[in-house]
């Protein structure tokens, strides 16, 4: 896991992108504030301590390529304000290209790093490195337990299950929901949007549904309904 970077801590910048800045010894916080000028790290895969994601900031809709050129196929076009997991960037043809794909899944491709800027989470914090909230959650590393409304079935009224979860940052957390009859199913938020649920052997986790209404998080993972508080989900958030 990498995790290397300090606080980059710049007034100026904090002032241009409307945030307070949070403190450096926050547990598992990796504060980045960023404008201009991006820190080269950044531009690496998360694998290697670079930035987890990236937004769309031009208001035109923006190809991604299947390669890392401007005359490569288009894969989707990107629409402004989307969030993009991050896998690299890399220089080609004079031009600084990202390899990208949306969080909530879709076509991967590359897109000029000129179209995009480090994606702030929910939580105020520029996440960098790989989110360690998976692999806590498999070490049974809670940062806290209670209890959720759950139903195994379809069509089955809503009973109580354990909950538990693994708080990353940047909005990232796994939560372990665990039925009466001892099966668990892990559910994972990335940039504090619900993407996907563990993997059983009636589904891969990807037929889902989401919605938040107030603090309560809605979710249809195949067969399976869950709801969540957003408090127990993030914690306490700024």
């Amino acid at each position: 896991m990498k995790h290397g970077w300090s606080p980059l801590k710049l007034a100026p910048c904090v002032a241009a992108l409307g945030l307070a800045l949070l403190p450096a010894s926050m547990p598992r916080a990796q504060t980045i504030i960023v404008a201009d000028g991006l820190p080269p790290a950044l531009f690496a895969s998360p694998e290697d301590g670079g930035a987890r994601r990236w937004q769309v900031t031009a208001s035109d809709a923006v190809p991604l390529r299947e390669g890392a050129a401007n005359d490569a196929r288009v894969v989707a076009r990107l629409a402004e304000r989307d969030i993009l997991s991050n896998a690299g960037c890399t220089m080609a043809g004079g031009e600084r290209w990202c390899s990208v794909q949306p969080i909530r899944g879709g076509a991967r491709g590359y897109v000029l790093a000129k179209h995009l800027m480090v994606a702030v989470g929910p939580d105020g914090i520029v996440p960098v490195g790989v989110d360690d909230s998976r692999q806590r959650a498999e070490k049974r590393d809670f940062d806290a337990t209670g209890k959720a409304p759950c139903a195994q079935e379809q069509g089955e009224a809503l009973g109580t299950c354990d909950a538990a979860v693994a708080r990353g940052t940047g909005g990232d957390a796994t939560v372990v929901v665990t039925f009466a009859n001892g099966f668990a199913r892990k559910l994972y938020f990335v940039h504090g949007i619900f993407v996907a649920a563990s993997a059983t052997m009636s589904g891969a986790g990807r037929d889902t549904d989401w919605r938040r209404e107030g603090a309560l998080h809605f979710i249809r993972a195949d067969d399976q309904r869950f709801e969540l508080a957003d408090g127990f989900v993030f914690g306490d958030r700024p």
